[in-house]
C-alpha cells in the first residue's frame, strides 16, 4: 500500500468551487507536489473573492495637494506679471507706435515679455489694443453705460468695443438682473486724467513719497496717493478735465531715476460717498453685480461712488492745495 504524504500549502487567494444543481462537483482541479495538474473535460466556474489595500491619506500631507497650491500661486503670479506686461505694451504703443525699431521702450517691453514666456498672440493683441483695434482687426470704441443699483450706488461701466450693439445688451441684461436701472449719474462724478508711477521697490513708502515731492510741485497735479496693495505704484490725479498730451512727457523728464510712467488714462472720480457695510445682504449683491460685469469680455472699468465700512483713508499721500 502506498502512502502520500502532503506538504501544507499556503493559500493567498480563497477559490471556491461553484456546485450544479443536483449538488454534484462539475470537475475539480487537484494540486499535489510532484504530480502535473490535470484539468477534466468539463467546464469549471470559480468565485474570486480578493482583498484590496491602500494607505491612509491624511489632510494636509498629500504630496501631490502641496505641489498642486504652489503651482497655483505660481501660475496666480505669472498671469499676474503678463497682465502688467500687456497692460504697458498697450500704453507705450498708445504713445510711441507700434514699430520696436522707432519704438526703444516698446522693445524692450517686448523683449522682456517673450523672456518670461508670454505667448506672441497675447503680445499682438496687446499691440492691437494700443492701435485701437479689437483682436479680429476692428475699429475699437468707448462706451459708457450709467446706472444706480437697488441700494442707491451710483456707477458708470466703460466698455471697449467693436461692436457696440451686442455690448449694449449684454451689460443692461447684467443690470436688470441685480436690479439696478439704466439713469445718468455722470454728474456725480469728476473726470480727470491720472498717471501711474513706479518707482524702485527698495524704497520705503517714506523715501518713495520724498522723491515725488519736487515732481508733483512742478506739474499741475492735485493728489498723489499709493495705490491699495502695492508697494511702490502711485497714482497721480492731474488737475485738468482732459489731458495735456505734453504732461506725460514732462513727468518722465523730472522724474527721479528709477521711475518710470507705467499707465496713463482718463478716470471717473465720486464728487461725494455711499457708504455700505461690508458683511451687509447689500454689500454681497454689490460684489456678485461686479463680478458679473467683470466676467463681461467688453468691460474695460467699473467706477462707482461705494464706499465700505472698513475703508481707511491712504496712510501715503500727497495732497495739492492753491
Amino acid at each position: 500500500m502506498s502512502v502520500h504524504v502532503y506538504r501544507p500549502i499556503r493559500i493567498l487567494r480563497r477559490v471556491v468551487p461553484a456546485y450544479p444543481a443536483n449538488g454534484l462537483l462539475a470537475g475539480a482541479i487537484r494540486s499535489r507536489p510532484g504530480i502535473s495538474t490535470r484539468l477534466f473535460d468539463h467546464d469549471i466556474t470559480y468565485t474570486i473573492r480578493t482583498f484590496c489595500v491602500s494607505p491612509h491619506c491624511q489632510s494636509g500631507h498629500n504630496k501631490w495637494s502641496k505641489i498642486r497650491h504652489d503651482k497655483g500661486k505660481k501660475d496666480a503670479n505669472k498671469a499676474n506679471s503678463f497682465s502688467k506686461i500687456s497692460e504697458q505694451i498697450t500704453e507705450y504703443t498708445k504713445r510711441y507706435g507700434s514699430d520696436p525699431k522707432t519704438n526703444g521702450r516698446l522693445k524692450l517691453l517686448l523683449e522682456q515679455a517673450k523672456k518670461s514666456g508670454m505667448s506672441g498672440t497675447s503680445l499682438e493683441n496687446a499691440i492691437k489694443r494700443g492701435q485701437g483695434l479689437s483682436i479680429s482687426g476692428k475699429p475699437l470704441e468707448t462706451v459708457n453705460i450709467e446706472g444706480m443699483t437697488q441700494e442707491g450706488v451710483s456707477f458708470i461701466v466703460e466698455c471697449i468695443t467693436d461692436n457696440k450693439l451686442r455690448t449694449l445688451q449684454d451689460v443692461r441684461l447684467i443690470i436688470n438682473k441685480a436690479g439696478g436701472k439704466l439713469t445718468p449719474v455722470s454728474y456725480l462724478f469728476v473726470k480727470h486724467p491720472y498717471m501711474h508711477l513706479t518707482g524702485p521697490e527698495d524704497l520705503s513708502p517714506e523715501s518713495q513719497t520724498a522723491a515725488l515731492e519736487d515732481p508733483v510741485l512742478a506739474l499741475p497735479i492735485e493728489y498723489v496717493g499709493l495705490l491699495p496693495g502695492e508697494t511702490s505704484t502711485w497714482e497721480a490725479r492731474v488737475e485738468y478735465s482732459e489731458p495735456p498730451m505734453q504732461l506725460v512727457e514732462d513727468m518722465q523728464k523730472i522724474l527721479p531715476e528709477g521711475w518710470s510712467i507705467t499707465k496713463t488714462g482718463l478716470k471717473y472720480y465720486p464728487s461725494d460717498h455711499v457708504q455700505v457695510d461690508d458683511d451687509s445682504e447689500a454689500g454681497d449683491a454689490f460684489r456678485n453685480f461686479v463680478e458679473k460685469l467683470e466676467d463681461c469680455s467688453d468691460v474695460s472699468e467699473i467706477y462707482s461712488n461705494l464706499r465700505w465700512s472698513s475703508y481707511e483713508p491712504p496712510k501715503h499721500e500727497i495732497a495739492l492745495t492753491d
